[in-house]
């Protein structure tokens, strides 16, 4: 049985495949299986993934026959295909340094504890410029924690950091336990944004993490990648609509697993859906849906604590999305 199990996810990315599926076999950690999945593609990907697949038994290859309209449906069919209980969910627009899996799999042989093991990112255009690193978006956190390696508890990463947004924001950087991710259910499939972060927190309630400073992974920014589609989408000013939804997902798992949160991490969870619920409903009544607006906005301001200031906002015309 291989020690890693790869999953390459594939929707219409043929220009970036050949670069990725090269970055994962030329990895200096060599026990691995590689599976890859198109959903199906109406580019030449098929046709790429094919040729690799001859001249390398550690692949198999699993086309759909239809589009499965979420990313998470294909994490969670590589999963079930999976034979090692470590899981490498390679993003087929990203690409790994050639010490990537060597670093993360030592991570998790520090400590049996470790489900999730990750590492700083790139950020990489679409023409595979580097332009500096993602530790800019942990910045405004006040922690110098990922200036440097850690190994911290689940539960005290999710207070500190993830709670408050992800701080994983790419999962090309991420190693983890099938067995956990089984565990706590795998991807939410009805998310089609967001799941990825809701993971990371089912994942961590269970288990500890591992951080690595060094940028291994370059995470790659174009106009047809999930974040690129977000940040040029007709709601682009509200994107609390994705991470209210998360938000409540988190809520709704921690009642129906019988788990109950830290007062100080559910606490937060409420002041950010809060936060979400009072922009949800001042961008619904600027948009025409004044019932569904005042709605929301009643929600904001009474939980955790009674306000008036989502509506003093709307009076005053702000529309800080």
């Amino acid at each position: 049985m291989p020690a890693v199990s790869i999953i390459i996810p594939s929707c219409n990315h043929a220009r970036y495949l050949e670069q990725r599926i090269e970055s994962v076999l030329s990895q200096t950690f060599t026990d691995f299986e590689l599976i890859i999945l198109d959903d199906a593609s109406s580019d030449n990907s098929v046709e790429i993934i094919k040729r690799f697949t001859r001249i390398d038994k550690r692949m198999s290859f699993h086309p759909s026959n239809s589009n499965s309209g979420s990313p998470f449906v294909q994490w969670n069919k590589g999963v079930r295909l999976a034979k090692a209980d470590l899981i490498w969910i390679a993003e087929s627009d990203d690409v790994a340094a050639l010490d990537f899996l060597k670093v993360m799999v030592e991570q998790h042989n520090v400590n049996p504890a470790i489900a999730l093991a990750f590492c700083q990112s790139n950020r990489m255009s679409d023409k595979g410029i580097i332009s500096g690193t993602w530790k800019t978006f942990t910045d405004d956190l006040k922690s110098d924690r990922f200036g440097g390696d850690f190994i911290m508890k689940g539960i005290d990463f999710i207070r500190y950091f993830l709670i408050h947004k992800n701080v994983v924001p790419n999962a090309s950087a991420v190693v983890f336990k099938k067995s956990v991710y089984n565990e706590v259910g795998g991807a939410n499939e009805k998310l089609t944004t967001n799941s990825d972060w809701l993971t990371w927190l089912k994942m961590l309630l269970k288990s500890d993490l591992a951080f690595t400073s060094k940028p291994l992974n370059n995470f790659r920014y174009h106009s047809k990648s999930v974040i690129g589609r977000l940040a040029n989408s007709e709601n682009k000013n509200y994107k609390e609509q994705y991470d209210l939804t998360m938000r409540n997902e988190f809520e709704k798992y921690c009642k129906a697993a019988s788990v109950t949160l830290p007062e100080s991490i559910a606490d937060e969870n409420k002041k950010y859906r809060s936060f979400d619920y009072g922009n949800k409903g001042i961008y619904q009544w600027t948009k025409g849906e004044a019932l569904d607006g005042f709605i929301n906005l009643v929600r904001a301001s009474l939980s955790p604590k009674p306000t008036f200031g989502y509506f003093r906002r709307l009076m005053k015309g702000e529309k800080q999305f």
